[in-house]
């Protein structure tokens, strides 16, 4: 980013103006009371303004180039301090060398007056606006590096929340994306042997296998899909699956046309129905039964899937793949703890319940 010595940012010379002009404001009230230097404080003031200005300017110009703002806290003292001292004495030598030669006669006069020396009144002139100056100096840099302070806090929570944006993003995208390579591999073997037998149920198939992989990509750049989509493409996946396992596999979808416009993230229920095949169905020697039931109350949507499963083994999550592990981290990115997955055996069955909080779009 560029760096200007004078600020291009409008809000920095709207707020730097408005401190100008309650000083300026200030200073004029404090004059017309006491009714003493009237021009000469007058015209001391207006040389004071551009002063101040350029010395606050060339403090922002160090503490962006040299890092200041990297200091600890002690030697950040320490750098103000002796920076106010030094630039507030600079510009009281200043606007003084510049104006006295012009009322000398007149500070003559009020030095006769007082009794005093011209030397004395200078004198106590040079403290008296060093310290006022020193004083709006510091003020003014402290400030600067609290509203600075807090814009790099923000700046810094804003790169971290897309940061962790990106990187959730990429997880959910890579565990989405995570079709079985058993099944592509079946599926273009499948498409080879009947390319020559069935040339239509081949085509179809090409055209089930395309659809899929084309929402596997799309759906990669949403977080959330409607459930009808979702649905589209596990009837594909299934009639692609039924010409591998032919009349072994028997499958039923109970969902009310009402929870069709419900979101749900991408490719969930497609893993769930593949993994209920995988690890139920072609272990039966007879093939078996795949349900998908959802049920719906005002605030979450739960998906059932149930499948058949052998007499001598009844698995468990920790024995389903990947599948189920890639659900619960999506779930957890995308719902924190809203969202649950369970699964349990009743009946030689193998059941999965997916809750989700409710959405519609």
């Amino acid at each position: 980013m560029n760096f200007y010595f004078f600020p291009r940012n409008k809000t920095f010379w709207m707020c730097h103006g408005s401190i100008l002009l309650i000083m300026t404001l200030a200073q004029t009230v404090i004059i017309l009371l006491w009714r003493e230097e009237v021009l000469f404080n007058f015209v001391g003031g207006l040389l004071w303004l551009p002063l101040f200005t350029l010395t606050v300017l060339c403090y922002r110009h160090l503490y962006k180039n040299y890092q200041w703002h990297e200091l600890n806290t002690a030697k950040n003292i320490l750098v103000v301090t002796g920076y106010s001292l030094m630039s507030s004495l600079i510009v009281t030598l200043i606007m003084l060398g510049s104006i006295i030669p012009f009322f000398w006669e007149d500070m003559a006069k009020a030095a006769a007056e007082h009794k005093t020396t011209a030397s004395t009144i200078i004198t106590q002139m040079l403290i008296g606006n060093w310290l006022q100056t020193q004083l709006f100096i510091g003020g003014w840099i402290f400030v600067y590096i609290s509203i600075t302070t807090k814009q790099r806090i923000k700046e810094a929570d804003v790169a971290n929340l897309r940061l962790q944006n990106s990187l959730k993003e990429a997880q959910i995208t890579n565990l989405t994306n995570q079709l079985n390579p058993h099944f592509l591999f079946n599926t273009l073997n499948n498409i080879k042997f009947t390319v020559r037998k069935d040339p239509l149920k081949s085509e179809k198939m090409i055209t089930d296998l395309s659809d899929i992989l084309r929402y596997s990509l799309e759906s990669s750049k949403s977080e959330k899909v409607q459930v009808f989509e979702e649905l589209e493409i596990v009837n594909r996946y299934i009639d692609i699956i039924k010409v591998h396992m032919e009349n072994r596999l028997h499958f039923e979808i109970t969902i009310p046309e009402n929870l069709y416009s419900n979101l749900i993230p991408p490719m969930i229920l497609q893993m769930l129905i593949e993994n209920s095949i995988k690890h139920g169905i072609e272990n039966l020697r007879h093939g078996g039964k795949v349900q998908l039931v959802a049920e719906a109350t005002s605030k979450f949507i739960a998906f059932k899937i149930t499948n058949d499963v052998p007499h001598t083994e009844i698995p468990t999550t920790q024995s389903t793949g990947i599948g189920l592990r890639n659900i619960e981290q999506r779930l957890k990115l995308l719902y924190s703890n809203n969202a649950t997955i369970s699964t349990h055996e009743q009946d030689q069955q193998f059941i999965v319940t997916l809750t989700l909080p409710r959405e519609i779009r």
